[in-house]
């Protein structure tokens, strides 16, 4: 009974902190938010629609490099270090794996730029690839903070810069109208989380400065799955949606949907906070055989995305059109494509039941089994694609675009479902 009693408390702890570790999460992602609002709005006022388009076209080629570079390790450095919180030759080990990959991809990508597009692309994404850099190893230095359950101070640490990328974006607006000048804000914040998230990670954990061939090919190699995952998905979640709509659509209407995906994406993004918060103590669940508390922790996970989900998606589509106008100008609010809000919440709310069931299976070792499913999930959304490039309007090109996507995530959320119904029950 003592025996219980004691396991009932470290339930409850563990519990708390995983509310708390959400919770502040989501309370620096509002303050990011606001901020962010204050920073498009005067972005978007300076460059205007069709040069807002090509800041987002390179924002979406570096972010494709970054997502590739990624390869699994920011999440499997989450699940290693959830069963050792205090071992600093990992999270060094960790820190030089993440920058040799995200170096390599992203010098890869300035020279295609420097051959395949103009001058004025490749010094916009020299920028915001370095800021996307630093973002990288400060991931790092996250998944250290998640898993011990600090992420107070990594949210300290990213709204500093964020505040900091708003003063600069304030002086650019002022001096410049250069759209890759404005890409020097980003970097700026990049820098300084950097320092910070460093600085609070030293405090809590010793660093070994050893390399071990041993640990970092260990880290690689099972990082890989996972990586290939975050790939394919975003592959027909966000970069072959971006890269057939800047076909499919006019300059100025894609500077309009990629308005619209930046703030989409800010809210899909609130379940990835959940998910990583859960994994911590859901692992350690299994670890320790607790299958029941495990399956508990899935089910009341599930319920509350799928809320949010339906919130995101009601709120959204009534208040989005005032929002986007309020961080914009009229010039980027189009009639004709009044489907595009709407769908890309939908997206974004299955995204949120996405999360669950890769972090689940993920801390269930089940990279392989996912991975499968992604390539005919990918199969799949890919044929909508090829389609989209056949009507004549492009309404109805960006509508199949957009339900492509749709598609991927809607097969991996009911493959995965049930993969956890029958690993759980």
């Amino acid at each position: 009974a003592h025996s219980k009693t004691i396991k009932n408390m470290i339930t409850r702890a563990l519990q708390n902190k995983i509310l708390w570790s959400t919770f502040i999460q989501y309370f620096g992602k509002i303050l990011q938010i606001a901020i962010g609002i204050i920073s498009i709005k005067l972005v978007t006022n300076a460059l205007g629609p069709e040069e807002y388009g090509l800041y987002g076209k390179i924002a979406e080629f570096a972010l494709f490099l970054s997502t590739t570079a990624n390869l699994g390790i920011f999440g499997n450095t989450v699940r290693k270090m959830s069963t050792n919180p205090d071992d600093g030759k990992l999270f060094i080990n960790a820190l030089f794996l993440r920058f040799i990959t995200i170096f390599f991809f992203l010098v890869a990508g300035l020279a295609y730029s420097q051959f395949a597009l103009d001058s004025t692309f490749t010094l916009g994404l020299l920028f915001f690839a370095c800021s996307l850099l630093f973002d990288n190893l400060t991931s790092i230095a996250t998944a250290t903070l998640q898993a011990n359950y600090l992420m107070g101070r990594s949210v300290f640490a990213i709204t500093l810069g964020r505040i900091i990328e708003l003063g600069i974006i304030f002086l650019l607006v002022s001096q410049t109208s250069s759209t890759p000048l404005f890409f020097l804000a980003p970097l700026s914040a990049a820098i300084i989380s950097l320092i910070i998230s460093m600085l609070f990670v030293r405090h809590r954990i010793k660093f070994k400065f050893k390399l071990s061939s041993i640990l970092i090919k260990s880290l690689f190699i099972t990082s890989i799955p996972f990586g290939i995952i975050n790939i394919i998905n975003n592959a027909y979640y966000r970069f072959m949606p971006s890269f057939f709509a800047a076909k499919a659509l006019t300059e100025t209407d894609y500077g309009r949907y990629n308005l619209a995906l930046s703030a989409v994406a800010t809210i899909a993004i609130l379940s990835t906070f959940l998910m990583y918060s859960v994994l911590p103590i859901f692992k350690q669940s299994l670890k320790e055989k607790h299958f029941k508390h495990a399956k508990e922790i899935y089910k009341k996970t599930r319920l509350g995305l799928i809320a949010l989900g339906a919130l995101a998606i009601i709120s959204g589509s009534l208040l989005g059109p005032y929002l986007l106008s309020l961080v914009s100008s009229s010039d980027f609010i189009s009639p004709t494509l009044w489907f595009m809000l709407p769908l890309l919440l939908t997206i974004a709310a299955v995204s949120y039941l996405y999360d669950l069931v890769l972090i689940t299976l993920f801390g269930l070792e089940k990279d392989m089994w996912f991975l499968k499913w992604e390539f005919l999930a990918l199969a799949a959304a890919s044929i909508l694609f090829i389609t989209s490039l056949t009507p004549e309007t492009q309404e109805v090109r960006l509508f199949l675009i957009l339900l492509a996507a749709l598609t991927g995530e809607i097969i991996m959320v009911s493959a995965g479902m049930l993969k956890i119904r029958k690993i759980l029950k």
